[in-house]
């Protein structure tokens, strides 16, 4: 019996397709509210994954630090196909 050529070429690039890349992405934000600057950062590190097309999975890292105003940096593992 023959294996049609296009069940051969889908088994050959399934493992390529379904695989997904883990990224990681920062964001950062100020404001002269701590809770805001941390919540400013976290929403652009989300954006930045979301621009590449990808998930937000989990926060990795968080600091606020105080300067005239509260800085805040956020670090996100996001999932890309």
């Amino acid at each position: 019996m023959k294996t049609p050529r296009y069940a051969i070429a889908l088994a050959l690039l399934l493992p390529f397709v379904a695989s997904a890349a883990t990224v990681t992405v920062s964001g950062h934000g100020q404001s002269y509210d701590p809770g805001i600057a941390l919540q400013a950062a976290r929403d652009d590190a989300v954006a930045k994954c979301a621009a590449q097309g990808g998930t937000p999975v989990a926060e990795v890292y968080n600091h606020v630090t105080r300067a005239n105003l509260w800085l805040a940096d956020s670090i996100w593992r996001c999932e890309v196909p």
